[in-house]
């Protein structure tokens, strides 16, 4: 079978499937009061059993999932989820039955997001929604707190609740019939560091607990009860694996660097400040993006200026003189945060998003500004603006940060004064104009993933159109040439923080383009390192030559992989 890799790994094991029989609705009505009590009485409990499974988190798989569960606490405290529940209840349904059926309408909204991580949520809502019923009806689940084995877990989806109580220490891998990169699944996995395979569709019609597995975390390849030659060559394939995991943990204490000793400026990319344990673990040189928009999507509500200035305060003084580029919100039209107000868009990425959403709540933005100006005392704080189309925008966010400036000193309220600005290259128009827009910045930082949808105008989630998308193509390269070409013209760095980044196969044509900085995820960083020690800076200047004079994205591939394989 297959499914999507979203945790990297090879593993072998015993598989744990977990049951998930249908619940039998009942169809008896007592009265509105003993049903608003049924109904009360499991919010109560469930919400007390989260707030203590958040805690019990933050011990065992870290403070994402912890996180997680805290976002699960705010929707079991949000009275526009729980007033539905009531007034069906009012209305003569059973408080089971109002819960699926209230419950069912916000999963679908969320289903229906073109955004993956505001679609998977919806997951996350099943499971609130599954517990409130099964505590209403007196239903019990597994107790995975204590395997006797090293075990996969496999389910068609593993919802938060049951992960917050695992036996991490007997997790081999975790497979799931549903969801996707963004799942609370995939998160967890790459938190703990297992393999996992998600949206493995049929999975759970396949296979059986006791059944062996042995899957790819990378490739998404499952293989159920294999033979014992296939299992002798997946064996030793994992005894490689781990021989190669342990020659990478060397670079962790080295800088990237490339064969000829020329040192490249590789940073992490982190979404919130339990990403940040792994970059330092790694040796990055900094946080090269900070996704400031995961504070807001975690939240029912918007973060104040002090739970912003907090999470950016524990960032700088952790990772302590490094920089820290912060992307300022970057939400749009697609991610339907209630607190925002937002309407339904028919073409959210080419709407009301990231500066733009900004310029129409200046509030929401000034908030934001003022965290961060206010915590740039704590470090080497840089801000980055996303979705710059025209120089009008950048002037009008740098006048905003002017305007805070003079907020907080009439306030007395202190701040650094030499805040490095900077933007995000990915959109076409900007890369057109690097030159002039490098003219009234700090620094770029080239944003692949959107630059590569808006330049070759293909959806990267649309499934239909998606083997059309690739970072490969040469009229990306030239945006992204383009992109470097201006910022070095004016003398500033051009940094990328995209997918492409942390790519083996990307890395030797950027040392040619000229790249000054490197930021990626965390599990990329010692990939990378290694990766430049086999390469040469004036061999990758002759490569970036020749590729690009090609004029297909399959023609570029093939190049760099025969480069990258011949050093290998």
């Amino acid at each position: 079978m297959h499914g999507q890799g979203v945790s990297k790994g090879l593993c072998y094991a015993k598989v744990h499937v977990l049951e998930d029989k249908p619940i039998q609705f009942p169809t008896e009505y007592a009265s509105a009061q003993a049903e608003e009590k049924k109904f009360r009485d499991a919010l109560a409990d469930v919400l007390s059993e989260t707030e203590e499974m958040k805690e019990r988190a933050l011990c065992t798989v870290g403070k994402e999932a912890a996180e997680i569960l805290d976002a699960h606490c705010s929707l079991l405290k949000d009275e526009g989820m729980l007033d539905p529940i009531s007034e069906s209840i009012q209305d003569g349904t059973n408080a089971a039955q109002s819960v699926e059926n209230a419950m069912n309408t916000f999963i679908e909204m969320f289903e229906g997001m073109e955004n993956e991580y505001m679609a998977q949520r919806a997951l996350d809502l099943k499971d609130i929604k599954d517990r409130l019923i099964r505590r209403i009806l007196h239903i019990k689940k597994d107790d995975l707190s204590n395997l006797s084995e090293m075990m996969i877990l496999a389910g068609e989806d593993i919802a938060p609740s049951i992960t917050a109580g695992m036996d991490t220490e007997h997790l081999a891998g975790m497979l799931m019939e549903l969801g996707g990169v963004t799942s609370h699944t995939a998160i967890l996995a790459r938190t703990l560091d297992v393999p996992a395979v998600v949206g493995a569709s049929g999975l759970m019609n396949e296979i059986k607990t006791g059944d062996m597995i042995a899957f790819d975390g990378e490739t998404g390849e499952i293989m159920i009860n294999p033979t014992s030659e296939e299992v002798k060559q997946f064996q030793e394939s994992m005894k490689k694996q781990k021989e190669e995991k342990e020659k990478l943990k060397l670079f962790s204490m080295r800088r990237a660097e490339t064969k000829d000793h020329q040192q490249l400026n590789v940073c992490g990319n982190i979404g919130g400040t339990d990403d940040l344990k792994k970059v330092m673990e790694y040796g990055a040189d900094g946080v090269g993006l900070f996704r400031s928009e995961f504070l807001f999507l975690v939240s029912a509500s918007l973060p104040t200026e002090e739970q912003q200035l907090a999470a950016y305060k524990t960032v700088l003084e952790e990772i302590k003189d490094k920089p820290v580029i912060v992307r300022t919100l970057d939400i749009g039209g697609d991610k339907e945060v209630k607190a925002l107000g937002l309407k339904k868009e028919e073409n959210p990425f080419l709407g009301l998003r990231a500066i733009r959403l900004c310029q129409a709540k200046p509030e929401v933005f000034h908030t934001q500004l003022r965290a961060l100006l206010r915590a740039s005392v704590y470090g080497n704080l840089q801000i980055m603006f996303p979705m710059i189309s025209s120089l009008q925008e950048l002037r009008w966010a740098k006048e905003q940060l002017e305007y805070c400036k003079k907020q907080l000193e009439e306030e007395q309220i202190p701040y650094k004064q030499n805040i490095k600005v900077g933007i995000m290259i990915e959109i076409p128009a900007t890369a057109v104009m690097a030159r002039q827009f490098a003219a009234e910045c700090d620094f770029f930082s080239i944003g692949t993933n959107d630059l590569t949808q808006y330049t070759l105008a293909v959806d990267r989630g649309n499934d239909d159109v998606a083997g059309l998308y690739s970072y490969f193509h040469p009229a990306v390269l030239r945006m992204i040439e383009m992109a470097i070409e201006g910022a070095h013209a004016q003398g500033i760095p051009c940094g990328m923080c995209g997918e492409a980044a942390g790519n083996a196969y990307m890395l030797p044509i950027l040392i040619g383009l000229g790249l000054d900085e490197y930021s990626m995820t965390a599990s990329s960083i010692l990939e990378l390192k290694q990766a430049a020690s086999r390469i040469d800076t004036a061999e990758c200047k002759e490569l970036a030559a020749r590729v690009m004079r090609l004029g297909t994205w399959d023609e570029v591939r093939t190049e760099l992989e025969k480069f990258v394989a011949e050093r290998n």
